[in-house]
């Protein structure tokens, strides 16, 4: 950023935290192509170097979820990772998806700070793709229990399937854009217009992927506040699917101070717990 005046370098350091968070708007698949990821069996949208969009298995795959019954530190975490798909034996590309959780939210320079070795690790992976980031992710740091620090709570990745309809992953929305939707409000009033927010966005980046809300078997919402009703009132209008599967609801916010909500939706082939 050399030679940028300060207010300008501090602007675009902002974005571009907030854009890792999750907090712009996808890119539509008009402006983004599939990129293929033969080898670990899905095509993904490219988002920005901290995540991708999402991603979508192909024929014959399905994505599984995998919870850990203990949240692990990140280094003892990814070695989990790497155990389980060598034992699936699956490669490390079949890796598609990433939930973490944080002690605390973080200022724009903390969030940059982390993502770094983060980043790294996604390349000693060799998982990056023509440079591009195939790996979903969600990040939380919760309101109840947190961790000490930074942990893994949960992955996502693709295996043969048979008998599966279309099945993704995507990384958590939140409710940033242009700017922030009720920011600083987190009454019930300005909770319901960020979650209407980023719903509206999970449908766009659904399209993205060429699925739909039908196909939706895990819907999952972050935030440490309430509507002053049941959030499946905000989501009836997608449908008796989604309403019958009703909501996983984690406390907690999203990684960059500032933002409260974040949102993301799942078409699973099957669910597993791991760990002692």
């Amino acid at each position: 950023m050399s030679g940028f005046l300060p207010a300008r370098r501090r602007l675009l350091k902002a974005a571009a935290a907030l854009a890792a968070a999750g907090a712009l708007p996808a890119a539509r698949a008009e402006a983004w192509k599939f990129v293929a990821n033969t080898e670990g069996g899905y095509r993904f949208i490219p988002g920005n170097p901290v995540f991708a969009n999402g991603a979508i298995a192909d024929a014959g795959h399905g994505f599984v979820h995998a919870l850990l019954r203990e949240w692990l530190p990140l280094e003892a975490g990814y070695a989990a990772i790497e155990h389980h798909l060598a034992a699936e034996k699956l490669p490390m590309r079949a890796l598609a998806g990433i939930e973490l959780r944080l002690p605390k939210q973080l200022s724009v320079d903390e969030f940059a700070e982390f993502n770094r070795p983060y980043l790294e690790r996604l390349k000693a992976w060799g998982l990056l793709i023509d440079g591009l980031n195939p790996i979903s992710r969600t990040n939380v740091a919760p309101s109840i229990d947190a961790p000490a620090e930074p942990a893994l709570c949960a992955f996502s990745y693709c295996s043969p399937a048979t008998g599966v309809r279309r099945s993704f992953v995507m990384s958590g929305i939140t409710e940033g854009g242009a700017a922030i939707v009720a920011q600083g409000d987190t009454s019930a009033e300005g909770m319901k217009r960020k979650l209407a927010y980023v719903v509206g966005l999970a449908g766009k980046r659904l399209e993205d992927l060429g699925a739909g809300w039908s196909d939706v078997t895990h819907v999952e919402l972050y935030t440490a506040f309430d509507f002053g009703e049941s959030p499946l009132r905000v989501l009836q209008p997608l449908g008796a699917a989604v309403q019958r599967r009703g909501v996983r609801w984690h406390p907690g916010r999203p990684p960059v101070a500032g933002l409260e909500l974040e949102f993301e939706v799942r078409g699973l082939a099957r669910e597993i717990v791991i760990g002692g």
